[in-house]
């Protein structure tokens, strides 16, 4: 990413943070600079004295500099906890629903690997759907962070590709929460942690290599120490006996241990994933009563379409809640399992 690249970024993050904190910026015609006019809280906060001030992407001696060098960073961090909500509440609007052909809805998206499935009604009904953000960070010898989301049927618990609802056209604030965060929260944070391992796998990749090429380091390198000292030299006066040998090797084996430990511990990867947002969104859907029978057995089941993706939401795994569409089913319970839980239990 290029120098102008960040620039333009971190003044469109910056203008957006203004404007929802209060204030507003006239930006010039390249949009690198411009001029705040801001409220005397929000001008504090943004370590301001005056609340008109100049805002460039270039350091400079006076007003907000937008660079990741400086202080902004921390003055927009201070800005967001006091200014910006870290949940809300929207309504979404004009959405058409589809009202019938809710088996061939149904047929067409999901299969019953070894059970029957039975549509037996639909209705429409509004669901909320929780819109989470996390900030995740991995520590070890070197530092990974992203800011992550996901968006989850509040009913289900199920994650929906939905997209970024916050730009949705009809969207309307709403005065209070349907279904509180903690519903969601915990089904939230187990999505994002499986997500963070994919996205961070080069990361863990190279600190696991950097710490197999230092393992092979201290092993050569007391290997030989071994060596030596398990070596009698022709120009020492006084043979040492074996038991003095055997001392000698066991001071490096040990030595060697320490070292390890040591490695192991200094690339250690310690984690956090910090949920900082929420957001509910009331979105019109058609509830879909499934019937499972497997065996002599038999579940309910609710499923969702999506009026704003215009198809089936999919279903969690009951054992690793990875959603999916072809499930297999457990004899007495009639749990979904995946198919990839499917066969370690067959194996």
């Amino acid at each position: 990413m290029s120098r102008t690249d960040v620039g333009l970024q971190l003044a469109e993050f910056a203008g957006n943070l203004i404007e929802q904190s209060g204030g507003m910026v006239d930006w010039d015609e390249d949009h690198t600079s411009g001029t705040a006019i801001v409220p005397p809280e929000l001008a504090e906060s943004l370590g301001q004295h005056e609340d008109v001030f100049p805002v460039r992407t270039a350091p400079g001696e006076d007003g907000l500099s937008l660079t990741l060098g400086g202080e902004f960073l921390d003055l927009a961090s201070r800005t967001i906890r006091q200014f910006v909500p870290a949940t809300a509440a929207f309504a979404v609007s004009d959405l058409p629903v589809r009202k019938t052909e809710f088996d061939k809805a149904v047929e067409s998206s999901f299969g019953w690997q070894n059970a029957r499935g039975k549509v037996l009604k639909g209705g429409i009904v509004d669901v909320s759907y929780h819109s989470w953000w996390f900030h995740a960070v991995l520590q070890s010898e070197d530092t990974w962070e992203s800011l992550l989301t996901v968006t989850l049927n509040s009913k289900s618990k199920s994650p929906v590709r939905t997209g970024d609802l916050l730009n949705t056209a009809t969207l309307s604030p709403a005065s209070e929460f349907e279904v509180p965060a903690d519903v969601t929260l915990q089904a939230a944070a187990d999505v994002l942690q499986r997500e963070t391992m994919q996205q961070a796998k080069p990361f863990l990749d190279r600190i696991d290599a950097t710490l197999q090429r230092d393992r092979k380091r201290l092993r050569d390198y007391y290997q030989a120490l071994q060596r030596e000292a398990g070596t009698v030299s022709k120009r020492t006066k006084v043979v040492p006996s074996a038991e003095e040998l055997q001392d000698k090797l066991r001071v490096v084996r040990l030595e060697l241990q320490r070292k390890l430990s040591e490695l192991e511990e200094r690339y250690a990867i310690s984690g956090v994933l910090r949920p900082i947002a929420m957001a509910e969104f009331r979105i019109p859907a058609v509830a879909i009563d499934v019937e499972i029978q497997r065996k002599a057995a038999r579940r309910v089941f609710r499923l969702y379409w999506n009026a704003m993706l215009r198809q089936m939401e999919p279903v969690s795994c009951s054992r690793c809640h990875r959603t999916g569409w072809n499930f297999w089913f457990t004899n007495d319970d009639v749990e979904p399992y995946c198919s990839v839980c499917h066969e370690q239990d067959a194996s």
